[in-house]
């Protein structure tokens, strides 16, 4: 098997993946008594799939593309916004960040549709917010 680009990041994906299932979320989730779901289900759902992914990647036959330099630089912008909005959040909370890290994505990547950008920057953080808030009885930063 030769190590393309594809390959490498899917060993790479599945790698993490098996990370998160067997060393972080034993240690960083803990088990709750009220809820309707163990707190861990999504999570480690979540993270088989980035192993299933990762593998599939992995052993697929792909082409031999030039990148885009431009693309790489979007990839490297999205990375920052995302860490600097993990920053953000720990400080501000959810509710108050989540709607400018949404339209700062969805403006990188080229989405202009005011309508679009109000489901995305709103809506969104609003499904969100009820999905832990509400049906899993989790709270958010």
């Amino acid at each position: 098997m030769i190590l393309e680009t594809d390959r490498i990041a899917g060993l790479i994906i599945a790698t993490l993946g098996l990370v998160l299932l067997f060393v972080v979320f034993p240690f960083a989730i803990e088990d709750m008594d009220d809820g309707s779901i163990k707190p861990d289900t999504l999570p480690n759902a979540i993270a088989a799939f980035l192993v299933v992914c990762g593998i599939l990647l992995a052993i697929k036959r792909s082409e031999q593309t030039k990148r885009d330099p431009r693309e790489l630089m979007l990839v490297l912008l999205y990375l920052a916004i995302i860490a600097a909005g993990l920053f953000a959040i720990s400080h501000f909370g959810f509710l108050i960040v989540s709607p400018f890290l949404a339209l700062s994505i969805m403006l990188i990547f080229g989405e202009r549709r005011p309508i679009w950008l109000a489901l995305g920057c709103v809506g969104m953080p609003a499904i969100i917010w009820f999905l832990v808030i509400q049906v899993l009885e989790r709270s958010l930063p």
